[in-house]
């Protein structure tokens, strides 16, 4: 009986270390999972029981789901597109600014070496629909040390080629006369208006205290400043005077506009002295005779006349370079 029993349990240990080998052999990564938990987990654990034995150590049946990595996974994942996205947004960003540049070297064209020291500060006149009317400024910098000479300077547009050069000008201009001419010269902070038709009076210039009187017969596009030395100051208030010129002489002066010469409605009473001190005092020649030695006497804004009998410039929009003596730009405004 007890040797039955003893071939009965040989028989069930030999059939046990089979099916553990068989076991071990198909699942070797469970089988050392199993010899590590085999004293904790009884034979009787339920399904759940059994997935919680598996999903918390190394191994996982074939159809089990790995929810863990799954987890990890998403996470990572997450992370690689957000660093993603965020270098291909780095990147657009230096594309579009790259692109910009280039656009923007384009419009420009070569660049001078006096970049920067002369701008095209107003396109205000550029639409106007005549060449008298049609101007444009442009401005030396503050900043400058020296003055800029302009010579063989022109402005030109990028679009139609249009190309008009900036004229010589009379620094000191008198009425009358043939003015000695020369290049523009731009002091720090001067300006010059440069207008596509011809001159009012014959030449470019440069505006002074009394270049408000050239505006009473002639027509100045942007018109001329009337900041001319008052009328009443002209003639001291003395007794020489008061016998020579009277007194309604004085009592006229002090009618006279600023920058106007009295050509007509003089009084009746005022005598031929006053009328004639009035007629060489106040006009352009006369202002100047009596000022040009002034501290303050010369503007500084020039009037500059290309001489064209057609526009330059377009009135929709246009790319207005301006050019140094070599042809490089200095500076380009576009509307």
């Amino acid at each position: 009986m007890i040797k039955t029993i003893l071939y009965w349990f040989l028989a069930l240990f030999i059939i046990s270390l089979l099916v553990y080998w068989v076991f071990a052999g198909g699942f070797g990564k469970v089988s050392g999972s199993l010899r590590s938990g085999a004293q904790q987990d009884s034979a009787t654990q339920d399904d759940a029981g059994l997935l919680n034995f598996f999903s918390n150590r190394s191994f996982r049946l074939p159809w089990q789901p790995t929810f863990g990595a799954l987890s990890t996974g998403g996470s990572s994942g997450d992370t690689e597109t957000s660093a993603l996205e965020n270098q291909y947004s780095t990147l657009e960003g230096q594309y579009e600014q790259l692109n910009a540049q280039a656009n923007e070297a384009k419009v420009f064209g070569d660049p001078s070496p006096q970049k920067g020291q002369v701008r095209i500060t107003q396109t205000y006149g550029v639409k106007e629909n005549s060449p008298a009317k049609e101007y444009l400024e442009i401005t030396a910098s503050a900043g400058n040390t020296t003055p800029i000479e302009l010579k063989n300077w022109s402005l030109q547009s990028a679009y139609t080629g249009v190309r008009a050069y900036i004229p010589l000008s009379a620094s000191s201009f008198t009425m009358g006369i043939l003015n000695d001419q020369e290049n523009l010269l731009l002091y720090p902070g001067a300006s010059a208006l440069v207008n596509s038709g011809g001159s009012p009076v014959g030449t470019s210039f440069r505006e002074n205290m009394c270049s408000g009187y050239l505006g009473q017969l002639q027509d100045f596009n942007p018109p001329l400043s009337n900041s001319c030395p008052p009328a009443y100051g002209a003639l001291p208030f003395t007794p020489e005077n008061l016998k020579v010129y009277g007194d309604s002489c004085f009592d006229f002066l002090e009618t006279i506009p600023p920058c106007t010469a009295p050509l007509q409605n003089i009084p009746a009473g005022v005598n031929p002295n006053c009328r004639a001190f009035a007629a060489n005092i106040f006009s352009y020649n006369g202002c100047v005779a009596s000022n040009r030695f002034r501290p303050t006497f010369n503007s500084n804004t020039w009037r500059i006349y290309i001489g064209a009998n057609v526009e330059l410039w377009r009135n929709t929009h246009d790319i207005i370079r301006l050019l140094d003596g070599e042809g490089r730009t200095v500076d380009v405004v576009t509307y």
